[in-house]
């Protein structure tokens, strides 16, 4: 049996506007970092909106990149400052998963694995040439996906999902012009919800719970 990884995803790093995030509850530090389970979202506000970079710890190697993604290595978690005070404060569990887009699912899988020692754990057909493979960092899954309308080149970070207690009561409080109705989600008893484009985040999120 393979050893398992130790590696973990220390932060994530985002682009845009604070303001848009508060949105949605997700109110940064004066250090602007905001910390989900095992992890700290990390926003520079000098950057465009998306999600541009990760760093990692207990990797086996660490360059500038994995398969394109910009990548540092965290040795100590940065979990510092106080958020400020908000009407309604997101509070994730966890981050559920990070999606990877890539032209050539297997490259970046073995870029990842040679990086970080996890393993591919499978590799699902979504239909219509899309393909999914998963590694798992820590407490975080890697969906890494591949499809006709990813262009040629490099990976590239693309969103994330994070799990809450109750997205319904999310959703609810935030309404359906921030948050889609929940719906049951791939995963088996649980649901998902997506925040809306027009929110401004520039980076795909959904929440997830179970139903």
């Amino acid at each position: 049996m393979p050893e398992k990884s130790s590696a973990r995803i220390g932060e994530l790093v985002i682009g845009g506007s604070r303001a848009n995030w508060a949105q949605v509850g997700i109110n940064f530090s004066q250090d602007g970092v905001f910390a989900i389970g095992e992890l700290v979202l990390r926003i520079d506000e000098s950057l465009s909106p998306g999600l541009h970079s990760w760093a990692l710890s207990n990797v086996n190697s660490i360059s500038s990149s994995i398969d394109g993604i910009p990548t540092t290595e965290v040795l100590v978690n940065t979990r510092s400052g106080e958020i400020e005070s908000r009407e309604f404060v997101l509070q994730p569990l966890g981050v559920d998963h990070v999606v990877v887009n890539t032209p050539d699912l297997e490259r970046t899988s073995r870029a990842l694995h040679e990086a970080t020692g996890a393993e591919l754990k499978r590799i699902r057909d979504a239909g219509n040439g899309m393909r999914q493979g998963f590694h798992r960092l820590g407490d975080v899954i890697v969906e890494i996906v591949s499809a006709p309308s990813i262009p040629a080149g490099s990976a590239t970070l693309w969103g994330f999902v994070l799990n809450v207690a109750d997205v319904n009561e999310v959703a609810a409080y935030l309404g359906p012009d921030v948050l889609s109705p929940p719906k049951p989600a791939v995963q088996k008893n649980r649901l998902i919800a997506t925040f809306r484009g027009a929110v401004g985040l520039g980076v795909p999120v959904a929440l997830m719970s179970d139903i």
